[in-house]
């Protein structure tokens, strides 16, 4: 799903994969097609959390996000990987930030330093677009209980 407003675009795969698996038909590539016709966004939801199969170099290249999210709540997501092409200067050149649902402390222990880049790591990600779409925040909320505290703010980012 992609969703304009303004200059405002934000993007979401679901689960669609586009890196293959050994022995895979090329079919299963859904990454490069989509990316063609969505095109470069401001924020992007990572594809399959981020899984190991999602976030090929076409895709990021084609959709250069300022703002990504992983909706993480596995240890085996995100892929090593997958973090190394998202933060990759070489796919596209530019600052990006990048923040986490809930991030396992597996993940910490196996990843390491590399989300030590993430702004945040656990809570709800809100992003709030100005009227007209010229600007957006994303906002971080506690969600470890009901009160929903907002732990940080980030931004106003240009939108494109």
């Amino acid at each position: 799903i992609r969703l304009c407003y303004g200059t405002f675009d934000y993007f979401s795969g679901g689960d669609m994969p586009g890196v293959l698996r050994f022995g895979a038909p090329r079919w299963n590539d859904v990454e490069t097609p989509v990316s063609r016709i969505v095109g470069p966004v401001d924020v992007h939801i990572l594809d399959h959390h981020g899984n190991r199969d999602s976030q090929n170099d076409n895709l990021l290249a084609a959709l250069r996000p300022r703002v990504l999210v992983i909706p993480v709540w596995s240890s085996d997501h995100p892929g090593h990987d997958v973090l190394d092409r998202i933060y990759s200067q070489e796919i596209y050149a530019g600052e990006r930030d990048v923040f986490a649902t809930d991030m396992l402390e597996a993940n910490k222990l196996v990843i390491g330093e590399l989300l030590d880049r993430l702004k945040s790591d656990k809570g709800h990600i809100v992003v709030r677009v100005a009227p007209g779409g010229v600007t957006y925040q994303v906002i971080t909320v506690d969600d470890s209980n009901e009160n929903f505290t907002i732990k940080a703010t980030f931004g106003p980012y240009q939108s494109r």
